[in-house]
């Protein structure tokens, strides 16, 4: 005991070299524990006599002396090994999962008009459990994140859930139709048989016989000049969707929305709005050009929206006029199909959606082998929605557009900024900034990235939408420590600096359900005395079982329409009518 008490002070007095790579079990308890029962074995030799072994004397106190010098060499180089240790986390947290993690929100927000989902999160090294709460979803959600990162099952479809139940007027559109209107039809159901009345209604332009009729341009809406202007311009600005030249290209754009106008104003006019609508418009815009201008100049009030057309008419400049007018014909002619007349013709809903009188579910159903001429259609259909919806008086509604650049919506930057007030939500889904410039215009997609209240992120792989998220998440102040080791003398530094919160390489990696984001805070009653972050860093957690469970009830969507067995026929003689029809009314104002 008195050999290990002057080790001991020997030891606490050395200064050794400080080392990185010891390892406590080898180096110290392994060493420990072998000297200390070196040290004590070696008392059973001690009181032992001596005696023969093969005809020689042996001294018992010889091995005592061995046991005792080894069993101090280890115990002295174990205790040596304890100076060596670096107290320091150096090293320990490569991927700086410590300094990057903050507190979220772990309570369920108690706001009537709000949605949450449940989350996992890491925080002072244990996982716990939060919530994602949406809370002013009337400033508008941006959701980004590459395809299979988790967007549609991980919020999408929670948000299609929450709103239903919570009595919001939806719109939907559905780009891979039916992944989320079963689910919203589901919904719909569950709600009815708790005495919830809504109308559920789809637009399907692949399987009309499970879609609704709807005039889009219903003289009710269309009252004056400007009205058929601003639905003239949405339908150009779909089909020629991302295309934001100027020069020359920009003139023929605005000779052909000026052009399509009069030719919508005209129908709402003719016959108190008898013929006013999608199909009649196309049918008409292929006649030919004296059976156009005859029957437009009838109305007065089309003589100066007319007058540069009507100028190259009259001068026979019928080059000048196919410039004008002629790429909107080529564009819109694709427009002109069976199903197209058939669904555009009737009238069975409003899409005043968020009318507190009628209110209703609206499925967009699209088709990834046919969205080009879906789409188009579909923007007209919104830009009448939406203009309906965003005003006094109507229910809290919800537009939900994943997929958001297959489809354009007309002005969709002014709906977020102003829907505020008549309590209309968006949420928009995309896979990339990049993508979102191409089929929107920068100037529009930047625009809309400025004005909406919530963000979030999954995996993404641009360059430009990591610089975006990385900047928008901010930074915050992070602990950083250095080491210098000298022979016998450890420095250690501590310091902090502002390092960015969410770096791009941890959005870049994100995992199928990890999401990222910054959310639009109620106010804090609290604000002098604590700050709480509105940035997310998560796992989406949602009850797998259940939502399986939920997807094998799905039921098969409603069949409007039973053509028994003569779908075609009907279709045909509807297009037939059409075209008939436009033929009478251009045969009644042709000019000798």
């Amino acid at each position: 005991l008195f050999i290990m008490l002057l080790v001991l002070l020997t030891s606490l007095g050395t200064l050794s070299k400080k080392s990185r790579e010891l390892s406590a079990k080898k180096h110290i308890l392994v060493p420990l524990s072998v000297s200390l029962i070196l040290l004590f074995s070696g008392l059973l030799f001690y009181s032992l006599q001596p005696f023969v072994w093969l005809g020689v004397i042996i001294k018992p106190e010889v091995f005592y002396v061995l046991l005792l010098l080894a069993g101090t060499i280890l115990f002295h180089l174990a205790l040596d090994n304890i100076s060596k240790i670096i107290s320091s986390k150096l090293g320990n947290d490569i991927w700086n999962r410590e300094g990057e993690s903050f507190k979220q929100e772990e309570n369920k927000s108690r706001i009537p008009l709000s949605v949450s989902i449940p989350m996992l999160y890491y925080y002072k090294k244990k996982v716990r459990k939060g919530f994602i709460n949406i809370e002013n979803i009337f400033r508008g959600t941006l959701l980004i994140g590459t395809p299979g990162s988790g967007k549609s099952f991980g919020v999408v479809m929670p948000f299609i859930r929450e709103l239903i139940d919570k009595r919001f007027c939806i719109c939907l559109y559905d780009f891979k139709f039916p992944d989320l209107a079963s689910l919203a039809y589901l919904r719909y159901l569950n709600n009815r048989d708790r005495g919830i009345n809504m109308d559920f209604h789809v637009i399907n332009l692949n399987q009309v016989e499970m879609s609704r009729r709807i005039n889009v341009f219903n003289s009710e809406h269309i009252k004056t000049l400007a009205d058929a202007a601003e639905t003239a311009e949405a339908l150009v600005e779909a089909l020629k969707k991302g295309d934001k030249s100027g020069g020359s290209d920009q003139f023929f754009t605005q000779s052909a929305v000026n052009f399509l106008a009069a030719c919508i104003y005209f129908f709402a006019r003719l016959e108190g709005g008898k013929y006013s609508t999608l199909p009649h418009v196309l049918s008409f815009l292929n006649c030919t050009y004296q059976q156009i201008f005859d029957c437009l100049t009838s109305n007065d009030e089309l003589s100066s929206l007319l007058s540069p057309f009507m100028s190259a008419y009259r001068a026979k400049a019928f080059d000048q006029l196919e410039g004008q007018v002629g790429t909107l014909k080529i564009f819109i002619s694709r427009l002109a199909t069976l199903e197209t007349f058939w669904v555009f013709s009737g009238d069975d809903f409003s899409l005043k959606i968020s009318d507190p009188k009628h209110p209703s579910i609206l499925v967009l159903a699209n088709d990834p082998a046919t969205q080009n001429i879906n789409s188009t259609c579909y923007s007209v259909v919104l830009n009448r929605l939406t203009r309906l919806i965003n005003s006094k008086g109507n229910l809290p509604s919800a537009l939900i557009l994943d997929e958001l650049p297959t489809i354009f919506v007309h002005r969709i930057e002014n709906l977020i900024a102003t829907a505020r007030s008549n309590k209309v939500a968006v949420l928009m889904g995309l896979q990339e900034l990049p993508q979102f410039h191409q089929h929107y215009g920068k100037e529009v997609a930047n625009t809309i990235c400025a004005v909406v209240g919530n963000v979030l992120s999954g995996s993404v792989r641009s360059k430009e939408t990591l610089d975006w998220l990385e900047k928008l998440f901010g930074r915050v102040k992070q602990e950083s420590e250095s080491l210098s080791i000298d022979r016998s003398k450890l420095s250690v530094s501590l310091s902090e600096r502002l390092e960015n919160l969410i770096p791009s390489g941890k959005i870049a990696a994100l995992s199928t359900g990890e999401m990222v984001g910054i959310l639009a805070r109620e106010p804090n009653e609290n604000y002098a005395k604590s700050y709480q972050p509105s940035v997310i860093n998560c796992k989406i957690n949602l009850d797998l079982k259940a939502v399986a469970a939920e997807e094998a009830s799905y039921l098969p969507l409603p069949v409007f329409y039973d053509f028994k067995g003569n779908k075609m026929q009907v279709l045909s003689e509807n297009f037939k009518k059409i075209n008939n029809e436009i033929k009478l009314i251009t045969g009644r104002f042709l000019k000798s």
